[in-house]
């Protein structure tokens, strides 16, 4: 049955671009994004760029899953990224608030993009030279993701959504945030990757549980979910790096002790 689906997938041209396509789309909502960022829709122009960000987790899924990746389609995916996740939001954040520090929320705006683009880079040149590491470190990311980045950068308009509360518009805020976004994404501070969530067989109904409540919640109050999970995952930066760095050290003890034995042999 595998082989037959391969070679579905082989011939069927549709197939073989569906990852691309995820990409595309992904970056045709990132344009989006600022359009209606600069006819001051703000709200949509920040779910723009929440659903760019959800079709940017599946390419690579879907590349994976019918065995199409390519070096092609990750060198779109950066480029749609840079889009998405660095210009747009740096755009967005400026046109909304950031003007009203003139050249300095200009250049923190472009900090930002440019943060994401070294993001970027760097996660290409790793993919590139391809270095073995051990398993468990493939569920962690060197600093924090450009589409993390970019919602942390807008946490503040997204609470503005959820609140309405006009400080959380303060430029000052703002700044904060967009220059702890800029800087966790160049950090070399271990954070969690969605591979460190796995389903296991036969234990399906909580985590789908889960899954249903937090669409419920998304589709009846989506700010106020957002800013939930947002607030939540910024939380799990500093114990992200904290269980790396536990998990390194006896890593590293293990392999003291093995090559120890290996010379006593």
């Amino acid at each position: 049955m595998k082989e037959v689906t391969e070679k579905k997938i082989e011939k069927g041209s549709v197939m073989r671009m569906l990852p691309n396509v995820i990409t595309i789309a992904s970056f045709c909502f990132g344009l989006t994004a600022i359009r209606f960022g600069l006819f001051q829709k703000w709200e949509i122009a920040v779910s723009c760029i929440l659903i760019s960000a959800l079709l940017d987790s599946l390419d690579g899924r879907v590349a994976r899953m019918i065995g199409q990746s390519s070096q092609f389609g990750a060198e779109l995916d950066s480029l749609s990224d840079l889009v998405c996740f660095g210009v747009a939001p740096a755009l967005l954040l400026f046109l909304r608030s950031m003007y009203r520090m003139d050249g300095l929320g200009w250049g923190v705006c472009m900090f930002f993009a440019v943060c994401c683009a070294f993001r970027l880079a760097r996660f290409n040149a790793v993919q590139i030279l391809n270095e073995p590491q051990p398993d468990w470190m493939k569920k962690y990311f060197t600093g924090v993701p450009a589409p993390a980045g970019a919602v942390i950068a807008l946490f503040p308009m997204i609470l503005y959504f959820s609140l309405e509360n006009e400080v959380f518009l303060n430029p000052l805020f703002i700044f904060i945030c967009v220059l702890f976004s800029g800087l966790m994404m160049i950090s070399r501070i271990r954070s969690f990757s969605s591979k460190m969530i796995e389903f296991k067989e036969g234990f399906a109904s909580p985590e789908l549980v889960i899954i249903s409540l937090i669409i419920i919640c998304l589709i009846t109050a989506p700010w106020t979910t957002l800013s939930v999970l947002t607030t939540a995952y910024l939380l799990t930066i500093p114990y992200g790096a904290y269980c790396y760095n536990r998990k390194k050290i006896a890593d590293d003890k293990d392999q003291a002790q093995k090559k120890s034995n290996t010379k006593k042999i």
